[in-house]
């Protein structure tokens, strides 16, 4: 699996800190449609020249994450209802069962132009106990086989796609105790990845801090896929870190000392956010850009509630549903 194809369906998800993507986006007959779960209901829209316009309300008592999939080598919209593995069937504003998951499903990786589809289970928070992560294909049958390389003990609570040297490798969030750091943390693991067949290559301990959240991205467009998170600094706080590829592991490029109020981190496409809350309460949002000696976070006109709300549109714009409507927040 090439990373051309994993470039094009990030451009499609949204993915925060909590595992738990509430927005997708996917095409029928050439048409960019969006999706939004908001308080049992799936908001559907498509995007327009100027905008969005909304198309329908749909039910989504218990659908919990969303994910862009292939349905008849179409792209489709996934969610994950309890262990229950969905389909939205647009035609008939309801959803279609694709199979049964062996656990609650958090978070769904689709691979790119099949289907199939990463999919981690397990409880809520970032120190699960019955994480784990399941490859699942649904072409002619349902079938559901549990990743034996991401181990029981590894308490998986995030996936996401990186790459290196132009392969994709699966990025996968734990909690563990390591060799070098011999107590339970947020840990930094990556796989390489061959249609459903997983193998370690990177099982990092703690970055320079400790993390809370981590995204990966090509930030500066030269194929080097950057690993930016939020870590604990010196006082206690949240600061922001931005790491380069280096043989097998990354090197420490850039980072800040703390940052009030910045809690999230989430990468769309090429694109990372980072969000969290101003002095009086309000939500925030940044942009993480690159600059010829580091990086700089730019402030977004408009924040959404939730990095999970978000839908990358294009490079410039990303789209979401909150306070009762559809917004377009406009990127530098």
């Amino acid at each position: 699996m090439r990373i051309i194809g994993v470039l094009s369906l990030l451009l499609l998800a949204s993915l925060s800190g909590s595992a738990m993507p509430q927005a997708a986006s996917w095409t029928d007959d050439g048409v960019i449609l969006l999706a939004v779960l908001d308080d049992g209901q799936a908001r559907i829209a498509r995007v327009i020249p100027d905008g969005t316009e909304e198309l329908a309300v749909v039910p989504a008592e218990g659908v919990g994450t969303l994910a862009a999939g292939t349905w008849n080598e179409k792209s489709a919209l996934l969610g994950g209802n309890g262990k229950m593995l969905v389909r939205l069937d647009p035609a008939a504003h309801a959803w279609v069962p694709l199979g049964t998951v062996p656990g609650t499903i958090r978070q769904i990786l689709p691979a790119p132009d099949q289907p199939a589809a990463i999919i981690l289970t397990g409880g809520a928070g970032t120190t699960p106990t019955d994480g784990a992560i399941w490859w699942a294909t649904w072409g002619k049958a349902f079938a559901c086989i549990r990743i034996e390389a991401v181990r029981p003990d590894y308490r998986p609570w995030q996936i996401w796609w990186s790459a290196k040297d132009g392969e994709a490798r699966l990025a996968v969030a734990t909690f563990k105790a390591t060799k070098y750091a011999p107590f339970e943390h947020n840990c930094m693991f990556l796989f390489t990845w061959k249609n459903g067949n997983a193998e370690p290559c990177w099982l990092g301990s703690r970055l320079t801090r400790p993390y809370f959240e981590a995204a990966h991205a090509d930030l500066r467009g030269d194929g080097r896929w950057r690993l930016a998170a939020v870590e604990e600094t010196r006082d206690g706080g949240r600061g922001l870190s931005v790491y380069e590829p280096i043989q097998f592991g990354y090197a420490s490029e850039w980072k800040t000392e703390t940052i009030p109020g910045l809690q999230h981190i989430a990468a769309f496409g090429d694109i990372i956010l980072c969000s969290g809350r101003d002095a009086a309460g309000a939500t925030v949002a940044w942009q993480l850009l690159p600059e010829d000696d580091g990086y700089r976070l730019a402030a977004l006109p408009a924040a959404p509630p939730s990095l999970d709300l978000l839908i990358c549109l294009d490079a410039t714009r990303l789209a979401g549903w909150w306070d009762g409507g559809w917004h377009v927040v406009s990127l530098q």
